[in-house]
């Protein structure tokens, strides 16, 4: 009986994963007779009606209309995508071909982040989205401290990557230019090329190692140093958002409603919510995939959006992401995202050293 109940739960798996990749294929109805060809006549007609009409009070498939073949419900998406991430796989072209655009001349930080999204964007069919690795990853090549009036100082930084970041700070008292500089200079010459977490904990230390009563020059600059690392890492954490490839969903039948649009267009022109989600998937590494309603977004309830994570020394320090329809190839666009994972961990750690 365990075995009847397995094979027959297999073949209705399988006959969902047909009706899936037909759709995929070709966005209209998916009869029995389209099913049992792609089977090769393996199960009659007769017998795929049956498994789509238990697939139907399953609610993994449905009807849109009488004498109409299935559509997948994103309920039956979610169930062939959980069965699908147990073998991620590309196959060994795809996967080659995307490597050896990875091995082209990448200097910067940004150039792995443009080029990245437009990979994804190219080979998925939607907007392909990358966050900016976390701020205290950046390994400090030079910081210019910059007085724009009493109390605000822009912080400028430039990372070992060659990556320009620029940060406007409230200071709790008014700070000569000077001054500034003197704490400009400190930082540089004594934590050059070090991650400005690394920094950020060895002043933490000096503080804790110097009391208060035993007045040192070292000590006020490093107070003050730690003060504008701390608003950099604490307060400006603009783990921005690079995005590109929208133009892909004005190809997709389902975003042609003007209404799902505007929804569509609303988040990716603000992309708050974007960057909100991302921050709390960190610092998590795995995949995760969010259909239709799944999506915390109602705004992106007609869509798909897989997220990963990537590394810098076999720290999490940002996640990037594909989103497109639901009606999405989910087990190449699973073995993409794998992939990349891996890709732009090793051109990090590459263009870092």
């Amino acid at each position: 009986m365990n075995v009847i109940k397995k094979n027959k739960g297999h073949r209705k798996l399988v006959v969902l994963g047909h009706i899936i990749q037909e759709y995929v294929s070709l966005p209209v109805p998916v009869s029995s007779k389209i099913v049992a060809e792609r089977m090769e006549n393996s199960l009659s007609s007769a017998t795929i009606r049956n498994i789509m009409g238990e697939l139907e009070d399953e609610e993994k498939i449905f009807q849109p209309h009488t004498s109409a073949g299935r559509v997948p419900t994103h309920y039956g998406y979610r169930t062939f995508v959980d069965q699908a991430k147990k073998h991620i796989s590309l196959r060994r072209n795809e996967a080659q071909r995307l490597s050896r655009e990875y091995s082209k001349r990448i200097r910067t930080i940004q150039e792995v982040i443009q080029r990245t999204s437009m990979l994804l964007s190219r080979e998925l069919h939607g907007a392909g989205i990358v966050m900016w690795p976390s701020v205290e990853d950046f390994y400090l090549k030079h910081m210019e401290l910059i007085k724009i009036n009493a109390e605000t100082v822009m912080a400028v930084l430039v990372t070992m990557t060659n990556a320009v970041k620029n940060y406007i700070i409230k200071l709790d008292i008014d700070m000569a230019r000077s001054d500034l500089e003197i704490i400009s200079n400190y930082i540089n010459e004594k934590y050059e090329t070090e991650a400005l977490s690394r920094i950020y904990i060895e002043l933490n230390q000096i503080l804790q190692d110097i009391s208060e009563d035993h007045r040192t020059p070292g000590l006020g600059l490093a107070k003050a140093a730690l003060g504008v690392l701390d608003t950099i890492i604490n307060e400006n954490i603009d783990n921005e958002i690079y995005l590109s490839g929208l133009d892909h969903f004005m190809d997709e039948p389902e975003f042609k409603d003007p209404e799902v649009s505007r929804r569509l267009f609303g988040i990716f022109s603000d992309r708050k919510d974007l960057l909100s989600l991302f921050r709390k998937e960190m610092p998590e590494s795995g995949m995760k995939i969010y259909i239709g309603g799944e999506n915390q977004n109602q705004m992106l309830r007609d869509c798909t959006m897989i997220t990963s994570g990537y590394a810098i020394k076999g720290r999490t320090v940002g996640r990037f992401g594909i989103i497109g329809s639901t009606r999405m190839d989910y087990e190449k666009a699973m073995g993409i995202m794998d992939l990349m994972s891996g890709l732009i961990s090793c051109k990090l750690e590459e263009i870092n050293k």
